[in-house]
């Protein structure tokens, strides 16, 4: 397996995350320019998770996950998911190298609306269910990626892609597949950051 450097990597990743995040955002759903004040930008942690398929197959895979949320004062919110994927031997040496196999990545955008509470330092946001989501996927691990979806704008195409194997979803199936419940998240305003939160879609939570 091919060894690369940490800086080289990192550079292709940031490129890589750009250029689906100019297409995820460049069509509809977006919010027009001036339509509402920006009123929050607000940062997460930084999430890693791990998965590994151990003992049936010998495939594990990492993904590390942020997240931001933009507030309006329209009292709506963009949350942004960003995730990418990473497999292989998984090995991070001293020397700056590495060994892994690159995915692809995940970049979801949910809106909705939100009430918010600014008490002593520390911001609740109690977001919505959202309304509506957008998505643009590269990850593959085997099946093509699923590429950009939006269900303001939904076509059979994306039904078809987001049904994988099997049959094609509506646009009503896949945003409550996707779309979390309503949640809280607090906010330190002093560092306009919050803990990174599990998003869990409402389907799949009320299983």
């Amino acid at each position: 397996m091919k060894r690369k450097t940490v800086k080289k990597s990192f550079v292709v990743i940031c490129a890589m995350v750009l250029l689906i995040g100019l297409t995820a955002c460049g069509s509809g759903g977006e919010k027009a320019a001036g339509s509402s004040k920006m009123t929050g930008y607000y940062a997460s942690t930084s999430n890693v998770a791990f998965m590994s398929a151990y003992p049936e197959h010998t495939f594990k895979q990492a993904t590390f996950g942020v997240q931001n949320i933009e507030t309006f004062a329209d009292n709506t919110y963009i949350l942004t998911k960003t995730d990418t994927f990473f497999s292989g031997a998984l090995e991070f040496n001293d020397n700056g190298k590495y060994d892994v196999v690159p995915r692809g990545a995940n970049i979801t955008k949910y809106y909705g609306t939100l009430t918010e509470v600014d008490e002593e330092g520390l911001i609740t946001l109690k977001l919505s269910k959202p309304t509506a989501v957008i998505m643009n996927s590269s990850y593959s691990a085997g099946a093509n990626p699923i590429g950009y979806v939006n269900t303001k704008e939904w076509t059979d195409e994306m039904g078809k892609a987001v049904g994988g194997e099997g049959p094609a979803l509506s646009v009503e199936e896949y945003l409550n597949s996707v779309a979390f419940p309503e949640t809280s998240i607090i906010v330190d305003a002093a560092k306009a950051s919050f803990d990174y939160v599990e998003l869990t879609g409402e389907a799949a939570a009320s299983k």
